[in-house]
């Protein structure tokens, strides 16, 4: 045998030995790398461990070491740990040392939290939900292997790699902003709306989202979040002034307590100032529910106020304005004054000066069983106020006007014209005095003089004797 014969024999027998003591078959998937020709692939010459081919051939996982990341990122050189082979063609080629169900998944840099540990491994890890590039394009490259429906590599940690979203593209993709693994209808309860770009404040804070994100008439069934108008609110809340104080609610209230915190609203900038004991009005007293859409009418008093005169002056005074006789600084005292008496239709004369007001002007009662004071009378004659002493004695000739023998600076100043009557003085007559003739009587109310009708013959007062002389 020649030398160089001798040499190729020996280089082979370490190969005919690894091949003699094969510890079996190769699993199916490696079944393309069984003999002994193929050995290297995995192993170095004469070494039983795993060499680093397993590296070379799936690229992915060294992709992964090489950038430190997964569960694979501190394993470069301990495939066989959990990866052995020569098992049979019917071994799976993954082992689980703490059986799978018991797998400490944060090695692999994705803790599991909430309701994630409740789930099957399968649950997430399927092919749907593969996004890694690089295992997509070796699966590809390898065809006769069904890698993806069994490998636990290549998920992306975005929720939406395996969840739907619901709210499609509405909001951000980021969906830990507003939701957990414990609970997803829980980011009602906890989203920081102050991210937002509307600010809860006041009561706003304990409205439900509901109330404001309505679920649309569509598919979705989700509430909507964007492209909610909020630029004034009116969007949300009924206008209960009916466009009447414009759309700027914030003048006047606040969020705190739209009612009771109201902001005090500067009256002087209307057309209708406040002053006096208008100050302290409530709003809701002149601005009642019934004048919702329009502002209260202010040309009369009587627009907001009863007329406690029992309407006296309606046709006295053109459109009752109060403010003739009173003030916003009070209903009492009256602003009107004796001079301003003089004006109207009775003015004030003689004694009638010293009289007060209330001697004339005194209380009545009105329809309603209220009562008022009495300020204008239809008929002004004497009589409406004093009592005829003369028993209407005078009605007949004089209608009872008092002025035709009295004045108004005494009622016991008389001016009498005697002539003027159906008894006219001559003589001796003139200086008799009125109580001579006019004397007194008594009847059931009192004692009163006669003046009419009275004897005027002569002999009705002097008799035949006095006649002679």
């Amino acid at each position: 045998m020649k030398k160089q014969h001798i040499i190729i024999i020996l280089m082979f027998i370490p190969w005919l030995v690894f091949g003699q003591f094969s510890p079996g078959k190769l699993s199916r998937y490696h079944a393309a790398l069984e003999g002994t020709s193929q050995c290297v692939k995995c192993h170095d010459i004469g070494k039983k461990e795993v060499s680093d081919g397993c590296q070379k051939c799936h690229t992915p996982l060294l992709e992964r070491i090489e950038a430190k990341k997964g569960y694979h990122a501190d394993k470069a050189d301990k495939c066989q740990e959990c990866h052995s082979d020569h098992n049979g063609r019917g071994f799976e080629l993954v082992y689980w040392p703490k059986d799978i169900k018991n797998f400490n998944h944060d090695e692999t840099g994705y803790t599991l939290s909430g309701k994630h540990r409740d789930g099957k491994c399968r649950d997430c890890h399927q092919q749907k939900h593969i996004v890694d590039a690089a295992l997509r394009d070796w699966a590809g490259d390898h065809p006769q292997f069904r890698v993806l429906d069994r490998t636990f590599l290549g998920l992306g940690t975005a929720c939406l790699t395996c969840h739907e979203d619901t709210h499609k593209d509405e909001v951000s993709d980021d969906c830990a902003q507003c939701h957990n693994t414990l609970d997803w209808k829980k980011a009602a309860d906890e989203f920081d709306h102050s991210r937002a770009r509307f600010l809860l404040t006041g009561a706003h804070r304990k409205v439900r989202c509901g109330k404001c994100h309505k679920i649309p008439d569509n598919a979705k069934k989700v509430w909507q979040l964007t492209g909610m108008a909020y630029d004034q609110c009116g969007r949300c809340h009924e206008d209960v002034h009916k466009g009447s104080y414009g759309s700027t609610c914030e003048r006047c209230h606040t969020t705190v307590d739209w009612k009771k915190d109201q902001k005090r609203f500067d009256h002087n900038a209307t057309k209708y100032p406040l002053a006096g004991k208008h100050i302290p009005v409530t709003c809701k007293d002149c601005h009642t529910p019934q004048r919702q859409g329009t502002l209260p009418k202010f040309d009369a008093c009587t627009r907001c106020h009863a007329d406690q005169h029992d309407g006296q002056f309606l046709k006295r005074v053109s459109g009752i304005e109060c403010s003739q006789c009173h003030t916003v600084y009070g209903f009492k005292p009256t602003t009107f004054t004796t001079s301003m008496h003089q004006a109207i239709r009775f003015t004030l004369e003689g004694a009638h000066r010293a009289v007060p007001c209330i001697a004339c002007h005194k209380p009545y009662m009105k329809k309603d069983g209220k009562t008022t004071t009495r300020f204008t009378w239809s008929d002004l004659h004497c009589t409406t106020c004093h009592k005829d002493e003369h028993r209407n004695q005078f009605m007949a000739h004089y209608k009872n006007s008092c002025d035709k023998c009295h004045t108004v600076v005494s009622f016991s100043q008389v001016k009498i014209d005697h002539q003027g009557t159906a008894f006219p003085l001559d003589g001796k007559h003139k200086n008799v005095s009125c109580e001579k003739c006019h004397q007194k009587e008594t009847d059931p109310v009192g004692v009163f003089n006669r003046y009419h009708p009275v004897p005027h013959r002569c002999v009705d007062c002097h008799s035949i004797t006095d006649q002679i002389q």
